[in-house]
């Protein structure tokens, strides 16, 4: 596959048998997207390229893949909020009826429970989605792609674009789990991740793109993490996660103090000059609202909050001029200019920097975003190339290094790393224990119970908008964290 003059897919062979699930994994930028776009019709390859289902050659580009057996879940799942699952399911079919016949809900929920009941999925029909949680959402996203296959022949290929990029962890396993079950009912799953532990637990076989190639396929029972990291980045890591910074006895620089504000009920906790503090529990437990609370983002209706012994008054500007700044969990809705470049998204906060006498001294600002953006290791190192040609992870740089560049002496971190890929993960890990050990006091919001483990000296589990539980020094650990977060009742 070539875009103007550079190839970004070279020879690619990938087969899935039936009843498979086949992994591809990949840093951004190694071909994934474009090999899924040619798959789903949005890209023609190259002349003398072929895509086979079940023996029989496709004409390319791929026209209406799903009357071949194929359909595509994407990461943007595209489900409307305000009508039922059976709704969101035969809206993109054509609902199941007679032309002038007016639409069966009764209808529509007994094609929409034959499915769930084929495939192992416990969903009521009728509920809306926008009640439902997000590994539920992926499933009627799931199941919308299954109806468009149709009936019939039970050789169905299903691709899943990280499909649990924003699922915490237990619901994650709920959703492997349902994917085993297509996958013995044989249906053939191309399974898409950056999590590399899931896709070691639920893929068969697991190939690796590297620079538009496939370097290796490796059966996964005889594959580690390691290895699979290597073969995508190309050369030896080393240890995946930075040692944890020693604890910290040193001056408290954020204190929170029985904050209050809808799902967080009189949150305290405090967090020390040169440690990285972590909070996180299952879906809807507060966590989420806690650092929006704490930058000022949202009004927090009681309490509390200092940084370095100064209250704040819970706007925005008090919070960044005591020291304080938020790195938040959506970076393309809450943090970044989408129509800027990567440089003019750097030094927006401290434009005033650049000017002299009346003008903005463009080569100064550019010449700091280009240190700037080589100290954080982002590519291409282009500061002038739009921010939406960035990846994840490079744009997840872009909002570190702006944050950073302001000496914070707390930072807050929400999902940190969410969607963003392995090498570009170790990179800004990388950088959060250096703020530590720079003397910042860093709190990561994450539900990635292993990066929480592996990253943090203290870990607050919170439940129903409260710290259920603290775990310290070697009490830490992924499996202790995820048996907390699902406990019910408080832990003393």
């Amino acid at each position: 596959m070539t875009f103007g003059n550079v190839k970004v897919l070279h020879d690619v062979d990938l087969s899935i048998g039936q009843g498979e699930i086949h992994g591809l994994v990949g840093e951004n930028g190694s071909g994934k997207s474009t090999l899924v776009k040619i798959l789903g019709g949005i890209h023609t390859p190259d002349s003398g390229s072929e895509v086979r289902l079940h023996g029989n050659a496709m004409n390319l580009p791929v026209r209406d893949p799903q009357q071949h057996g194929l359909a595509i879940v994407h990461q943007d799942l595209a489900l409307v909020e305000s009508m039922s699952v059976a709704d969101n399911t035969g809206i993109s079919t054509g609902y199941e009826r007679p032309l002038t016949a007016p639409i069966s809900s009764r209808r529509e929920a007994e094609v929409v429970g034959k499915l769930c009941e084929q495939f192992g999925f416990a969903l009521d029909p009728h509920r809306l989605v926008g009640t439902l949680s997000p590994a539920e959402r992926t499933v009627v996203a799931i199941l919308r792609a299954l109806r468009q296959l149709g009936d019939g022949d039970q050789r169905k290929v299903i691709i899943l674009d990280e499909p649990t990029a924003a699922l915490p962890r237990g619901e994650s396993l709920r959703l492997l789990e349902l994917l085993r079950t297509m996958a013995g009912n044989g249906t053939a799953v191309l399974y898409i991740s950056h999590h590399m532990n899931e896709v070691l637990s639920v893929c068969d076989r697991i190939s690796v793109l590297r620079n538009g190639k496939i370097v290796a396929t490796r059966e996964s029972s005889s594959a580690s993490e390691a290895e699979i990291v290597e073969l995508m980045l190309g050369y030896e890591i080393g240890e995946f996660y930075p040692d944890k910074p020693e604890s910290s006895d040193k001056v408290v620089r954020l204190d929170v103090n029985r904050m209050t504000h809808g799902p967080v009920s009189e949150l305290s906790f405090q967090a020390r000059q040169g440690e990285i503090v972590g909070i996180t529990g299952l879906t809807g437990m507060g966590q989420d609202d806690v650092p929006y609370l704490l930058a000022g983002g949202r009004t927090r209706l009681s309490g509390e909050v200092t940084v370095d012994g100064v209250a704040t008054d819970g706007e925005p500007r008090s919070a960044k001029q005591l020291g304080m700044q938020l790195v938040p969990g959506n970076r393309q809705r809450d943090a970044l200019w989408l129509g800027g470049s990567a440089s003019e998204n750097l030094t927006l906060p401290f434009l005033k920097d650049f000017w002299r006498r009346w003008r903005l001294r463009r080569a100064t600002e550019h010449g700091f975003s280009d240190s700037a953006l080589h100290d954080f290791g982002v590519r291409p190192l282009r500061p002038s190339l739009e921010i939406t040609k960035f990846s994840g992870g490079n744009q997840q740089k872009v909002v570190m290094a702006r944050a950073l560049r302001q000496r914070p002496g707390v930072l807050l971190l929400h999902e940190p790393t969410q969607g963003v890929d392995v090498g570009a993960k170790k990179e800004i890990l990388n950088v959060v224990r250096q703020a530590a050990t720079d003397g910042a006091a860093v709190v990561v919001f994450s539900s990635d119970a292993e990066e929480v483990a592996q990253l943090c000296n203290r870990v607050h589990v919170m439940r129903y908008g409260s710290i259920s539980a603290t775990l310290t020094g070697s009490e830490v650990s992924e499996d202790r964290i995820l048996t907390l977060s699902q406990q019910s009742s408080v832990v003393e």
